[in-house]
């Protein structure tokens, strides 16, 4: 019925603006701490921190299809 959850060897898309966003944080806390940090140790460290508190803020900002939909005939 799912797909599996994890995909090792995947690759996401990120696009050119946020790729640039996530290397300019990971050169900036590379050179504060004194050694390279990669892309993936930061979305791995944000991820873990704020998953969670990340996925309740959208669920509430996007609502259910009924909500948008309520939303949608009230405009």
């Amino acid at each position: 019925m799912f797909k599996p959850l994890s995909r090792p060897g995947k690759n996401i898309y990120v696009g050119a603006v946020l790729r640039d966003l996530f290397d300019k944080i990971v050169l900036d806390i590379g050179h504060y701490i004194g050694r390279p940090v990669t892309i993936t140790e930061f979305i791995h460290y944000v991820v873990e921190r704020h998953g969670d508190e990340a996925k309740e803020n959208l669920k509430h900002i996007l609502g259910t299809e009924e909500e948008r939909e309520r939303a949608q005939k009230m405009t």
